[in-house]
């Protein structure tokens, strides 16, 4: 009895992998997330929020998205929303960003398992201060 107890456990763990899509462990995809984050903010640029996403192993993303990041920064100064966007590894097409735009949002879905978005806006502090927001979820 305990043995097919080990055994229906291992392979729920199996299935629930499985349905997660598999390509890395949910620690591995958050590390890859903050990794990310963590290169779209220049030297002054000051952290207002952040949230990590919580490795969750119970998680099945058949309904929800199991990681979770969110991360803003104020900057005192216009910036491109080119730049960072390809420092945040999302490339502009013809569609996106163009160079010279200092206020927007670029945003990805992949196949429904993944969403990013990055926007800056105006802030309502005054004129030349933005607020840069990054969103991102996995499955």
């Amino acid at each position: 009895m305990t043995l097919l107890c080990i055994l229906g456990f291992m392979g729920c763990s199996a299935l629930a992998q499985e349905i997660n899509g598999g390509g890395g462990s949910q620690a591995e995809k958050a590390s890859e997330m903050m990794a990310r984050a963590d290169n779209v903010p220049e030297d002054d640029w000051v952290e207002v929020f952040r949230h990590d996403p919580k490795v969750d192993p119970g998680c099945l993303s058949i309904d929800t998205s199991c990681l979770r990041l969110s991360a803003r920064w104020s900057v005192d100064h216009k910036i491109s929303l080119e730049e960072t966007a390809n420092r945040f590894g999302m490339k502009s097409d013809s569609d996106g960003p163009v160079l010279g735009r200092y206020v927007g949002c670029v945003s990805t879905e992949s196949d429904g398992a993944s969403r990013e978005s990055l926007c800056i806006e105006e802030s309502s502090e005054g004129s030349d201060s933005y607020e840069v927001t990054v969103q991102m979820e996995r499955d």
